[in-house]
C-alpha cells in the first residue's frame, strides 16, 4: 500500500513487505516499530528422487524498526517450519517428523537514492488529469537501496533452507551450514503508473559458504480503491543445491492505516522438486514517527538547510576571528601597562 508521490520514507499508511517475497526500497520511518507475520501450508514432492515428499506448516515473522535516520531500517527475520518428510529406499518407506528454523537473520536496509526528493519532477498538474496519469519516462528512475544481513544457523534440520536435506545425508555427502553466513541485496523500486509499483531484488545469500545462492525477485503490485492491492511475482534461485523459477500471486487488504491482512500462494515451475505454499498474513505497526524540522524531506529543503549551515559556519568563523583579534589587542594593552609600571 503505497501513495503515488512519496516525499519521505514514512507513509501515512502501513508499508508492508507482505505478502510478496521481495523487499521494498523504502524504510518504515524513524520511531516506527512494525511486525509482519505469516502462516502457510507447505508441501513439496520429488518423485524422481526416492519418491520424496513433505507437508507441513510454516511460520514467517519479521520485525522492522526505523531508527536514527529516515533512510535506515533494522530488520530481524525468523522462518520456522514443522513438517513430515517421507521417502523410499531399499528398506522400504521412511518417515521423519521435523521441526526447525529455515532462516534466522538480523540486518539493515539503507536507502541511497530517492528520485522523489526532486520535487520539480513530480509536481502534480492541477489542470490536466491525463498528464498526471500518463506514462512518463522519469517514472522509470528507480529508488535504490541496499540490504545486508548476518544469517544464523540454528541446527541442521534445514541447512541452506534445503527442505530435501535428508536425501543428501543418506545418498550424497551430508551438508551442514556454518553458524554465521552473510546476505547482500540490491533493492530497486519504480512507480511506473499511478497505483502500479515494480520492485526488483537482486543479490546473493550464503556469501561466505561453499553453497552461495544467487537470487532475483521481481514483484508488480497494483493498488485498487485505496484499501486493496494485488501482486504478481517471479523468483529465480540458482545454487549448487537448488535452482528453479517460482511464481506467486496474492492480495492485501488495509484494515486501517496501521494494520493489513494478506493472502498469497507460491509454486515452483520445475517438478524436480516441486514446491507449493499457500498462506495468510498480518502486518501491524506501532507508529511514533515524527518529521523533525532538522530532517529535510526534499531537495529544496536540503539545499536551504545546507546554505543555512554554511552561513552559520561563516558567521562563527568571522566571530572567532574577531574574538581572536580582540584578545591579541587586549594582551598588547596589558603588556604596555605592565611595562609602564
Amino acid at each position: 500500500m503505497l501513495p503515488v508521490f512519496l516525499q519521505a520514507q514514512y507513509t501515512e499508511v502501513i508499508n508492508s513487505n507482505r505478502p510478496s517475497r521481495s523487499m521494498g526500497a523504502f524504510s518504515v520511518g524513524t520511531n516506527v516499530y512494525q511486525w509482519e507475520q505469516g502462516l502457510s501450508m507447505q508441501n513439496g514432492t520429488f518423485s524422481t528422487f526416492q519418491d520424496a515428499q513433505f507437508s507441513g506448516i510454516g511460520s514467517r515473522s519479521q520485525l522492522r524498526i526505523g531508527l536514527f535516520k529516515e533512510q535506515l531500517e533494522f530488520i530481524g527475520t525468523m522462518d520456522y517450519q514443522n513438517d513430515t518428510f517421507s521417502y523410499t529406499n531399499w528398506l522400504g518407506s521412511q518417515e521423519i517428523n521435523r521441526t526447525g528454523y529455515k532462516e534466522v537473520s538480523v540486518g539493515m536496509k539503507y536507502l541511497i537514492f530517492d528520485p522523489f526528493r526532486n520535487e520539480d519532477m513530480y509536481i502534480p498538474n492541477i489542470i490536466s488529469w491525463r498528464k498526471n496519469n500518463r506514462f512518463r519516462w522519469q517514472d522509470l528512475i528507480p529508488v535504490v537501496a541496499v540490504y545486508a544481513t548476518a544469517d544464523f544457523s540454528l541446527g541442521d534440520t534445514y541447512p541452506y533452507q534445503e527442505t530435501f536435506a535428508p536425501l543428501f545425508r543418506y545418498y550424497y555427502k551430508p551438508i551442514s551450514a556454518p553458524p554465521i553466513t552473510a546476505t547482500a541485496m540490491l533493492l530497486l523500486q519504480q512507480h511506473i503508473f499511478p497505483g502500479w509499483v515494480l520492485v526488483h531484488n537482486a543479490g546473493m545469500h550464503y556469501i561466505t559458504t561453499d553453497f552461495p545462492a544467487k537470487k532475483l525477485i521481481g514483484t508488480l503490485t497494483y493498488s485498487f480503491r485505496d484499501r486493496w492491492s494485488f501482486y504478481g511475482e517471479y523468483q529465480l534461485d540458482d545454487s549448487l543445491l537448488y535452482s528453479d523459477l517460482t511464481l506467486g500471486t496474492g492480495a492485501a487488504y488495509l484494515l486501517n492505516k496501521n494494520m493489513q491482512l494478506d493472502v498469497a500462494i507460491q509454486t515452483s515451475v520445475k517438478k524436480t522438486p516441486h514446491l507449493f505454499s499457500a498462506g495468510i498474513g498480518f502486518s501491524f505497526r506501532f507508529d511514533k514517527h515524527k518529521i523533525y524540522a532538522d530532517s529535510p524531506q526534499s531537495n529544496t529543503d536540503i539545499k536551504l538547510a545546507r546554505s543555512e549551515r554554511k552561513s552559520i559556519k561563516k558567521t562563527d568563523k568571522r566571530m572567532g576571528k574577531g574574538l581572536r583579534k580582540l584578545d591579541k589587542k587586549q594582551k598588547r594593552i596589558e603588556r604596555k601597562i605592565n611595562r609602564k609600571r
